[in-house]
């Protein structure tokens, strides 16, 4: 009975691993086109609105 609850858990484990995983993943895209679109409108954009570069 124990052994059958221990392997349970360890079945559990790397779904939850997995998720985290993702969140992870999904966080960190965010975050990389948060500043993206912070140089974009911050730098580009006012050169551009300017016209200086084309």
């Amino acid at each position: 009975m124990k052994n059958v609850i221990h392997k349970e858990w360890r079945m559990n484990r790397p779904g939850r691993r997995f998720r985290f995983e993702i969140d992870q993943i999904s966080l960190l895209s965010v975050l990389t086109v948060m500043i993206f679109v912070y140089i974009l409108f911050h730098f580009i954009y006012p050169i551009i609105s300017k016209g200086l570069l084309w």
